[in-house]
């Protein structure tokens, strides 16, 4: 009997969901401006700020320093679903634990938070999410399906991109990629540099094109947006191992649109700091909140990747408490220990079944065998 609580995949799990919180409450006060506007207000958020704006349905709740928004809100959410079903989920599991907050949401702020990927789990494909754009409503949260799927990016984009209704178009691949990241830095020895290689391999085996479309002339125009951000924000992150540096290079690369909650910018992003601070957990998240633009999603990511790799010893203490003590509704590392429960429940069943299948390989009578026994 394994005791999870002491594993390393149970203080990786925890310290993704504390470090992608983190960087969703750093940045949430500061969401929307941009990285000049930061630095010429705070100089450097390295701190949890009190909200000046008004509680909104996809922003915080509450206004004191260190509330999370709706990127660790809809994260605890995929938790609960894979906690509830007890292993992979289907789509239907996620709608369902979505659809239930729905109809228990205490007052209109929660089911504002609520009714957009409501209505996208009732309608299905007669529901334009977020009216068609490619947000990055999914990748924000997303983490916990890589977590439940450790050293398997290829899983972990075919989990994420079944179940997932909050995206649209190629904003599914970007959030694929995520969970694969996730997965893949749970590895031995990972690196960032492994890690990207790792996601845009997963992404490129997943893929269903024909030869003629690859020959395409504007096919890297059209159909690689994300892996071409992304090979465009590590290469300036390793020029500069800045992720100060990099900012004024990756807003004039890294654009697409004025959304600034764009999907593959926010996975460019992320990733680009992630390299820039050379795996940093503290860097790499302050690289992003001081980002600018959708900078809390981008930290969401960031601090779901570090976390994951180097696991609670990499976050400030003071971090992790403040984080916590101002989200009380979220039992970080109670969710931590479930879903490390869900993720070796499901590796003791595969080794099960790989044990079982090592064991027809073994010598015996058959088709193979014409040795006679008496």
């Amino acid at each position: 009997m394994i005791d999870i609580e002491h594993t390393k995949l149970a203080d990786r799990i925890y310290a993704a969901l504390l470090g992608s919180a983190i960087g969703d409450a750093m940045g949430g006060p500061v969401e929307g401006w941009s990285y000049t506007q930061i630095q010429e207000t705070y100089g450097v958020v390295d701190r949890f700020l009190p909200y000046s704006a008004a509680p909104d349905y996809h922003n915080h709740f509450h206004t004191k320093a260190g509330a999370v928004t709706d990127d660790t809100r809809l994260r605890q959410l995929i938790a609960r679903a894979i906690i509830q079903c007890g292993g992979y989920p289907r789509r239907g599991d996620i709608a369902q634990v979505i659809m239930s907050a729905y109809h228990h949401a205490k007052n209109d702020l929660e089911r504002g938070f609520l009714e957009e990927y409501a209505l996208s789990a009732l309608y299905g494909e007669d529901k334009l999410i977020w009216g068609g754009q490619m947000t990055n409503g999914f990748i924000m949260a997303n983490a916990p399906l890589g977590l439940i799927c450790p050293c398997d990016p290829e899983k972990a984009f075919a989990l994420s991109f079944a179940v997932d209704f909050i995206s649209d178009g190629y904003a599914k691949y970007t959030a694929a990629m995520g969970a694969a990241a996730v997965a893949a830095v749970l590895r031995p020895q990972a690196t960032p540099s492994s890690v990207v290689e790792d996601t845009l391999t997963a992404c490129k085996d997943h893929r269903i094109e024909g030869r003629l479309t690859q020959q395409w002339q504007w096919y890297d125009h059209v159909f690689t947006v994300n892996e071409r951000l992304i090979s465009k924000a590590v290469e300036i992150a390793l020029q500069y191992h800045d992720v100060f540096e990099v900012r004024e290079l990756f807003y004039s690369a890294l654009h697409i649109s004025d959304l600034g909650s764009e999907a593959a910018q926010t996975l460019a992003v992320a990733l680009g700091m992630w390299v820039a601070a050379d795996g940093d957990l503290v860097q790499a998240l302050v690289g992003c909140v001081n980002y600018g633009r959708d900078n809390d999603s981008y930290a969401s990511v960031v601090g779901a990747l570090a976390g994951a790799g180097l696991g609670t010893a990499a976050i400030p203490e003071d971090w992790s408490t403040s984080v916590s003590a101002a989200n009380p509704e979220f039992d970080f590392q109670r969710v931590a220990l479930d879903l490390a429960s869900v993720a070796n429940n499901l590796h003791q069943k595969q080794c099960g079944v790989m044990d079982e299948v090592a064991g027809l390989f073994c010598y015996g009578p058959g088709p193979g065998n014409t040795e006679k026994h008496s």
